[in-house]
């Protein structure tokens, strides 16, 4: 049974939960554009294989697919990077201010100690 994601956010780090698709994207940022037997090369994986990982990230919207006569060239697409990237800025934040609060409150808590012995 196929796993849906209706939430971008979910697509894409769906996507990038794959080592092999991580690499993909870094070889297509690096070089710009990549066609599908290209990357079949580098990656010395089949053709039905390469089509499945560039279709899980054309549907999370991380590539994008431009067709010149039979050769499919993918390109990079960094919006839905930049939103993972904010998500995981904003969750960031919030827990390492959580942790500053909490070394704070332990800190607080040795002091009060100390003045007690």
């Amino acid at each position: 049974m196929a796993i849906h994601y209706t939430e971008a956010l979910d697509r894409t780090f769906h996507a990038l939960g794959d080592g092999s698709r991580r690499r993909m994207l870094a070889t297509i940022s690096r070089k710009g554009a990549c066609s599908a037997g290209e990357l079949g090369v580098l990656f010395e994986s089949s053709q039905p294989t390469i089509s499945k990982h560039l279709r899980v990230l054309e549907q999370a919207q991380l590539i994008t697919r431009h067709v010149e006569g039979r050769r499919h060239m993918f390109r990079l697409q960094p919006t839905q990077l930049r939103q993972a990237r904010a998500w995981l800025e904003r969750h960031l934040a919030f827990w390492e201010g959580s942790l500053d609060q909490l070394e704070g409150l332990l800190e607080e808590l040795k002091q009060a100690e100390g003045k007690r012995e």
